[in-house]
């Protein structure tokens, strides 16, 4: 029934054009504009705080992808803000299917920092890819295999994170 509609849809427009071909084309498949958060890191009162920074983009996957790398790449425009992602992580795949996101980083994703630093690196990962959909599952890989533990102190990565593990103070 809804390909019947569909397609009765598509003959009214195409005969409308045909008697009319001054009749403005509908758009099909036009962009629709998305807004993804970002998140940074901010010092308050001998405490950590994950701060959100709001970007536009067109689709789900790429403006992942697009924030992510950006957020990998880049330090926050603002004086007061930080991240706790070592500078030469790279992206080597992402894939988005349903409620879950799966996140492979390069291995620079474990170097550095202490227990403070790695909850923070996880948090900004976690709230920057679920951002479009808080309720998402992120599975988070490390050249391929599954990340269930990171730095020295070894803090413990449960598969899938979701924004219920790790809170945005800490």
């Amino acid at each position: 029934m809804i390909t019947a509609i569909a397609g009765g849809t598509t003959v009214a427009i195409l005969s409308q054009q045909i008697q009319n071909p001054s009749a403005t084309q509908p758009i099909l498949d036009a962009p629709v504009e998305r807004t993804v958060e970002v998140y940074w890191l901010e010092s308050r009162r001998n405490r950590l705080v994950a701060v959100p920074r709001r970007l536009k983009s067109l689709s789900e996957a790429s403006t992942l992808r697009q924030v992510l790398v950006e957020m990998v790449a880049k330090p926050p425009q603002e004086p007061n803000l930080y991240s706790a992602i070592p500078q030469n992580v790279k992206i080597l795949n992402l894939a988005v299917q349903g409620q879950d996101i799966r996140l492979d980083l390069s291995r620079e994703f474990l170097g550095g920092g202490g227990s403070a630093t790695m909850q923070g690196r996880v948090i900004q990962i976690l709230y920057t890819a679920t951002s479009l959909n808080p309720d998402a599952r992120l599975f988070l890989s490390v050249e391929g295999q599954p990340l269930f533990f990171l730095g020295g102190e070894g803090l413990e990565i449960k598969q899938p994170l979701t924004r219920n593990n790790f809170a945005v103070e800490f």
